[in-house]
């Protein structure tokens, strides 16, 4: 058993699916004030959105919104909008974008099973035990190596509530805390 299985241990971004989504709301709310107030950091922060990219600063920080700062967060964490990183955090819906967060290029040197079909995927999962994932609108299987190079501890057991299939966890609080664990390694504090 793992030291973080042995005690439960509250995460900065929260417990629930309602409290990740609000705590990333949060993070947004920060990063649209402080861009609106000029910080170099933030003002860059938003120039990966693509209408921002080649504004002024000034013609910027005129044209920002709240909307805008919830892509970036999105973004940040590895989905395209914030639409597509509120629908798989709410949801447990196969055909979902899982954006890119569980398998960054640094992930890449590692020898997963690749699968474009879930029922394909999910026999695999069954057969032969692993870690269900999801990347953009494909599906792997990973080990525990693998997770512990992500950043997850695989004997959390929110991976034995979830079955171990992060695509259809049945228990999406479940799901929540782990996503809030890679989202913290990844957004500005």
């Amino acid at each position: 058993m793992s030291m973080e299985s042995e005690k439960p241990q509250a995460h900065p971004l929260g417990e629930t699916v309602t409290d990740v989504l609000a705590l990333l709301k949060s993070k947004a709310r920060r990063l649209h004030k402080q861009a609106e107030k000029g910080s170099p950091v933030n003002v860059a922060r938003m120039r990966a959105l693509p209408g921002f990219a080649s504004n002024t600063d000034q013609e910027l920080k005129g044209q920002l919104k709240r909307r805008h700062c919830l892509n970036v967060i999105a973004m940040e964490v590895g989905f395209r909008t914030w639409a597509a990183l509120a629908q798989v955090l709410e949801s447990d819906e196969v055909g979902g974008d899982f954006g890119t967060i569980l398998c960054p290029k640094r992930m890449m040197v590692h020898q997963n099973i690749w699968l474009a079909d879930y029922a394909e995927a999910q026999a695999i999962h069954r057969d032969h035990g692993g870690y269900l994932l999801g990347y953009r609108r494909q599906f792997f299987i990973a080990d525990g190596d693998y997770l512990l190079d992500l950043g997850l501890d695989p004997e959390r057991e929110d991976w034995a509530k979830m079955d171990r299939n992060w695509i259809e966890p049945g228990d999406l609080n479940a799901r929540a805390r782990l996503y809030a664990r890679l989202f913290a390694e990844r957004l500005p504090v």
